[in-house]
This record gives C-alpha cells, structure tokens and sequence, in this order.
C-alpha cells in the first residue's frame, strides 16, 4: 500500500466532557498504522458525539461522496462498528468499494470488501455489532425504568440547582432556580429571569437564554417529581427546591395560551394589550414618541393617541388605592381558588387513567372502553389545567395580602408583575381627551374592576 492516499475516519458515541480524548486516541492509533504500512493521511473525517443509533453524521457522507470524487484510496478506522452503524451503512460502503476500487483498513484487522468473502465478513460483523448495541439499548431501557420507578435521578448532564450526582442541592443555584419559579408565579417575564441570571451559565457552561430558562421551569426534578418519557411517575428521593403545588402552579402560567408571546419579545409600556380602544375596542399599543415621551395609540385606527406618563400615572395610583384598602385580604382570598383540591383531584384522575391502562392490559377493558375512559378523564383533566392557569394569572394579587403599604409593594414588582396585577384586578378603556387639551383628565380613562 505504499503511497496511496488515506483517509482517517473517527467517531465516538457521546464526549461528555467535551475534550474529545477517544477521537484522539483513535487518530494515533490510525496514524501509527498508516506509518506502518506506508500511507499518506490526507484528510480525516471527524463525528463527534454521534451515536450508534440516532444521530446525523455529516463527515460520513462527505466520506462517501469524496471517495466518488476519486480524492483518496484507503479508508481507515479504529474499528468496522466506528465506520458503519448498520446493515445499510454497511451495503453503501460494499457498492463504494467495488465501484470506487476502495480498500478499507481498521486499527482491529483488513477488511477486503472487493471479494465475497470479505463482503460476507464485513456483513456479519456489522449485524453482530447492531445486535449488541440493541441489546445494549434495551437494557439501558429497562434500567432507566427501574431508576424512575426506585425515585432515583435520572442519568445523564447534571441539573442546574444539583450535584452531579442529582442527590444534593448546590446552594447558590437552587437559590435561583426558587427564585425564578416564584418570580413567574408572581407574574414575571421568562425574559426578566434571564437578565436575573446574567453572570451564571447552565451547567454546559453557555449563557441563560429563554428557551434554557423554560426548559429549567418545566422540569418536574425541581419539585422532587420522578419522570420517565415526558410522564410524572412518581415522587423523587432528592430533596425538592420547590413544592409540588408551585411547580404546577408554573406549568399552568406557561402553558397558559393568553400568556404566550413571541420567543424573545417582552412587553416595555404598562398597559399595551391590556388597555383597549374607548372609541372601536381595539387593543392600545406603542404609539412612538412625540416630542420625546412615549404614547399610546389604538392599534386599528387613530382613535386614541395618549402620552402615556401620565396615563399610567393614574393606573398606578388607581391600583395602589384599591390594593391598599382594609379588605385587600378578603379580594385576594375570593379571587383565588382551592389550588390544593385542584391539584388532589388531577392527580386522582391520573392515577385512574393510569388503571384504565393495567385493566386493559390485563384483558378486563375493551380497546374501546379504554378510549372512552381516557377521554373523559383527560376532558376533565384539561378543564383542571384550564382552572390551574386561571389560579396563576390572580397569584399576581398575593403580594399585597397583609402588605402595610400598597405602593411599596408596587414599587417592589417588575412591568411583567405589575401588568398581571391590572389584568387580573380591571379593564382599562383610553379615550380622547378632546382637541386642543393639553391636561390631564382622570374621566378620559374609564377603569372597570373585574368581577
């Protein structure tokens, strides 16, 4: 083989710690071999972090279509399982080697693929791998279910808020991630956490970003919730950085449809979406500036065109003065529902819709009485969720319960916080104050408590 040009083919499964230390073991190991034999290395073709089973390989195929091109005439790999994941990898690399005159080497033994016996090896060695790492597959299956079933954290990155081990709090990160549930319960921003956590990183060493954020508030291992597949199977053995009624109490906030906006976008003026037209009943939204202070105006048509100082000046004062009266306690009481008996009655029907499955299973269900059991528990469900949603919009009104003073509170909360507290305590109509006044007037903003 002396001269010919080849080519170095690396793969591991999964680099947890990102060095990349079994790649470079197996570029030495192929270089040695290449010495060896007398063979140019021309170029190598790394995939990182790609697993046997799922996962594109995107050197693999520009493996392939440069051995098309004629640019190289061996191909080298630590071992044939690093080359190809499967049968069908198997028979590209068969029809390549005979049409392309293409010799395959490994650091484990020659692999002749241009006779049919070497066809035949590379075939059966190639279905001896897939078998075991199935096999490899199906335990690891089994075993992860043993883990949700026994409480014990899943496998895998470590949790930001625990050790790597998942059994321990790391103090300074569960602090935050507390935080951040109670600040979105509140009524605050997904985008107001992360500005919160500027200065920390997740545990893979990047910045906070939106997504990461909810991807942390969904998680159910912060209120000591085993899952397994998406599905809560059970109550976890590491110790909770927050309850379970808060957990849920989030997940209804975030799933909640009147919440959701745009990735990225948060809201900057006090009552846009919240204040409507007095004139159409359009939605108010940012007018710009004029002369240099900020507005309002009606979304559809020119209707209204308010500076917006002095309209949120009167909300707020509006706001305090209700919130601030003797009875605030009995309005936040009323506004709220048994949130415990809410979430008693879902995790009763889980655990039915679970039944209904074990007695199907066990042949005492028809597959349509299954279906129609499943229906109505999750109807119910839903209506639960629906109720779970609507408790966390009005937790917004928590913090003024037993406050001394209204402003101070007010002044403690976020533009995302303070938005929730009017949405959930009046509607707010704008109207034009008339031409040529240039005064504020308190009748030109007509405010509705809700009931």
């Amino acid at each position: 083989m002396d001269g010919k040009r080849a080519v170095l083919y690396l793969r591991q499964s999964l680099d947890r710690t990102g060095d990349g230390a079994a790649v470079d073991r197996q570029r030495d190991a192929c270089t040695s071999l290449a010495q060896a034999r007398g063979l140019t290395v021309v170029e190598e073709y790394v995939d990182n972090s790609v697993s046997a089973t799922n996962g594109a390989r995107p050197r693999w195929t520009q493996l392939l279509a440069d051995a098309e091109a004629g640019r190289y005439d061996v191909i080298m790999a630590w071992s044939l399982d690093r080359l190809t994941r499967g049968v069908a990898d198997m028979e590209r690399l068969v029809v390549l080697c005979e049409r392309a005159g293409i010799a395959v080497v490994t650091v484990q033994g020659d692999l002749d693929l241009a006779t049919d016996s070497g066809r035949l090896v590379g075939r059966i060695l190639t279905a001896v791998a897939r078998g075991e790492v199935e096999r490899k597959s199906s335990r690891q299956v089994l075993a992860n279910a043993q883990r949700a079933r026994q409480g014990r954290p899943p496998q895998g990155p470590r949790a930001f808020g625990y050790s790597s081990d998942g059994m321990e709090l790391v103090p300074v990160e569960a602090e935050l991630v507390r935080c951040a549930f109670e600040k979105v319960a509140a009524g605050g921003s997904v985008l107001s956490i992360v500005r919160a956590w500027e200065g920390h990183t997740t545990t893979w060493g990047r910045p906070w970003t939106p997504r990461a954020v909810r991807t942390v508030l969904a998680n159910p291992r912060y209120a000591a919730l085993r899952s397994y597949r998406g599905e809560v199977v059970g109550e976890g053995a590491w110790p909770a950085i927050v309850d379970e009624e808060l957990w849920r109490l989030v997940q209804g906030i975030l799933s909640d449809p009147e919440r959701r906006v745009s990735p990225g976008t948060e809201r900057t003026y006090l009552l846009t979406g919240l204040a409507t037209c007095g004139v159409c009943g359009g939605l108010i939204r940012a007018g710009g500036l004029n002369h240099g202070n900020r507005t309002y105006r009606c979304a559809s048509k020119s209707h209204v065109v308010r500076a917006a100082g002095p309209v949120d000046d009167f909300v707020t004062a509006v706001v305090c003065e209700r919130l601030g009266r003797p009875d605030v306690a009995d309005l936040v009481a009323a506004k709220r529902p048994d949130v415990g008996a809410l979430h008693t009655e879902a995790a009763t029907l889980r655990q039915r819709r679970d039944q209904l499955a074990v007695l199907f299973a066990d042949g005492e269900l028809t597959a349509s009485q299954l279906r129609v059991g499943t229906e109505r528990l999750d109807g119910r469900l839903e209506q639960l969720d629906g109720q779970l949603a609507a408790a966390a919009r009005e937790s917004a009104l928590l913090a003024f319960a037993g406050a001394e003073q209204a402003r101070a509170v007010w002044e403690g909360l976020d533009l995302q916080q303070r938005r929730a507290v009017i949405a959930e305590l009046m509607t707010v109509k704008l109207l034009s104050p008339g031409r040529g006044i240039r005064t504020f007037r308190p009748e030109s903003v007509l405010i509705q408590p809700r009931s």
